[in-house]
């Protein structure tokens, strides 16, 4: 019967940590978060179940986390404590000449499935899982994939916050103006950053097709410094040098503009403008402006 157990960390609240199938796809189990609680969703020739339950396990700290098909029922632990135990007429997967075969897939979906679940869920997770046991086999065949690979290995530590790889970012809709006045406006910003490369924009205001104001981190010459710059269009109107960022410290990025004046803080050291670019930051402010973190569309 189908067996899986290992330690589990993540502060994200939604996404698949583990999916198996029969390999004539006729029978599959889901294992997924949704609002960081443990969620089950099967599928074989007797029906199709979702469930879930328990507390929120997305807080960032280590969980065991079993699921096991007993005799009429998947049971779901977490630290050696049952959370659910799901009804199951007939077994999940049939064996074929004694044994058992599944297809296991981590941290995903193959993409012909995300149509044929119970619930759609969004399958990106965020976490790390250690200790693998897989059909009471150890964690073999795991291993060997992740030991060379070393984007997949865990981070010792962690902490909450967002990552942005490169090839996607966060847009928000939010209101800069003063309530008291519309002519009036403050953008202020606040970010804790560890990058991992030395080039890309952090915070961005998108007005159509162009980019009134951006907040990047840009690769200079040296090879122990780089520079985060504030532009408006295409001109850099403030600019400081940072020790060598791409390390495990974390930097303070603090960035205040009004229509008089723009302040860019990084750690200790701050750079001021009263640049005539902030007219022209001033009309898209006065027009609608979209935030992105991460990136630019």
């Amino acid at each position: 019967r189908f067996t899986a157990e290992f330690d589990f960390r993540t502060y994200d609240a939604e996404g698949v940590i583990l999916y198996a199938e029969s390999l004539d796809n006729s029978a599959w189990i889901l294992l997924a978060l949704r609002d960081g609680k443990i969620e089950i969703q099967f599928k074989n020739e007797f029906g199709t179940k979702v469930t879930s339950g328990g507390k929120a396990i997305n807080d960032g700290l280590w969980h065991i986390v079993s699921v096991e098909e007993l005799e009429h029922s998947i049971s779901v632990k977490i630290a050696k404590e049952a959370v659910m135990s799901i009804n199951s007429p007939g077994t999940l997967f049939k064996q074929s000449q004694g044994f058992l075969e599944t297809k296991v897939y981590i941290a995903g979906l193959p993409r012909r499935v995300g149509g044929a679940l119970v619930k759609q869920i969004n399958p990106r997770l965020d976490g790390c899982i250690r200790a693998w046991n897989l059909m009471n086999q150890g964690h073999s065949g795991v291993n060997e994939v992740i030991q060379e690979k070393q984007s997949k290995h865990c981070l010792v530590s962690v902490g909450r916050g967002s990552f942005y790889p490169g090839t996607g970012m966060a847009a928000f809709q939010i209101n800069y103006n003063n309530l008291d006045s519309a002519e009036d406006w403050l953008i202020n910003v606040t970010l804790t950053i560890r990058p991992s490369t030395d080039t890309g924009v952090m915070f961005a205001l998108v007005s159509n097709e162009t980019v009134p104001l951006a907040l990047s981190i840009v690769d200079s010459n040296s090879s122990d410094s780089q520079k985060i710059t504030v532009t408006i269009g295409n001109i850099i109107v403030a600019q400081l040098d940072s020790k060598k960022l791409c390390t495990p410290r974390r930097v303070q990025v603090g960035l205040v503009v009004t229509k008089q004046e723009l302040e860019l803080a990084v750690d200790s050291h701050t750079d001021r403008s009263t640049s005539e670019h902030l007219s022209t930051l001033h009309q898209a402010m006065m027009a609608n402006v979209v935030t992105y973190l991460g990136g630019l569309p």
